[in-house]
């Protein structure tokens, strides 16, 4: 299985299709019958992007078919392609054009992680996530992995380091604000100091050059003219995870060793459930 994942996914299509199945070709299938990918490692998708693509579809029709596997119900589950069948809801079809593979399980979940990787230009965090899976399913090794996808062992590794970074850095991530190459530097700040820096690369449009050099010194005083400014962006940082956290504007207030946490509720039934949060009920 590895050596024919080893020559790319167009190997393990026509292996598949001449050796095993010689007559399984395109056909087409019902939008509602096609079930979701279990394993599908895309969790975000640019809306103006799908709607694009779905206009595409229809003017065009769907040029590329989606892969399927059939199902023990004789429904069918989708390999890969879920943007190009999202897209096919969003321009009103009912039936689109798919090509159905007939394998193992295991091959299965490779072949729609390793589709998606190298075909459906994943973000970052999707494309580490999908990484992960493959250790966490198959036990796969970095090398094993690099091997799979041509790519360096280093640049598995450091792409796997990303997960490592908190929910909102992620996001930021996934959003564009940050690049890959932005949120390594972040990395190798102080836990505590990451979402500020983070926040300091957006704000000050650093490259990744310069984030890079500035992690070594940050939060120190002389990444500007004086240490007010860096400390008053951690605390800024601070207080918009607390208001997200609690779903209250709270405010920080800090003279050094000691300070107080300020949070505002509007009337006593946010004042009530205030409390209720506060006590984890």
């Amino acid at each position: 299985m590895n050596d024919r994942l080893g020559r790319g996914l167009e190997a393990l299509i026509r292996d598949i299709d001449e050796q095993e199945h010689p007559n399984t070709g395109i056909t087409t299938v019902k939008i509602e019958r096609i079930l979701p990918n279990r394993y599908q490692p895309r969790k975000y998708f640019d809306a103006d992007k799908l709607k694009e693509l779905a206009e595409s579809i229809r003017e065009n029709g769907i040029i590329q078919p989606i892969i399927v596997t059939k199902t023990a119900d004789s429904e069918y589950e989708l390999i890969a392609g879920e943007r190009r069948l999202e897209a096919a809801k969003l321009a009103g079809l009912t039936d689109v054009p798919v090509i159905v593979r007939s394998v193992s399980q295991k091959e299965q979940l490779q072949l729609a992680i390793i589709e998606n990787i190298q075909r459906e230009n994943l973000n970052p965090i999707e494309e580490a996530h999908a990484y992960q899976q493959l250790i966490n399913d198959f036990q796969m090794t970095h090398v094993q992995i690099s091997e799979i996808m041509s790519k360096d062992r280093t640049t598995i590794t450091n792409a796997l380091r990303l997960l490592k970074l908190s929910e909102q850095i992620q996001k930021m991530i996934v959003t564009g604000k940050l690049s890959s190459g932005h949120a390594r530097a972040v990395l190798t700040v102080a836990n505590e100091y990451q979402f500020a820096y983070a926040e300091y690369i957006i704000a000050k449009a650093l490259s990744v050059r310069q984030a890079e050099e500035q992690s070594k010194s940050f939060p120190e005083a002389k990444l500007s003219k004086s240490a007010k400014p860096v400390k008053s962006l951690l605390i800024a940082s601070l207080e918009k995870q607390l208001s997200e956290h609690l779903s209250y504007k709270t405010k920080i207030k800090d003279t050094g060793n000691k300070g107080k946490i300020i949070i505002e509720y509007k009337n006593k039934t946010e004042f009530d459930t205030l409390i209720n949060k506060l006590n984890n009920k």
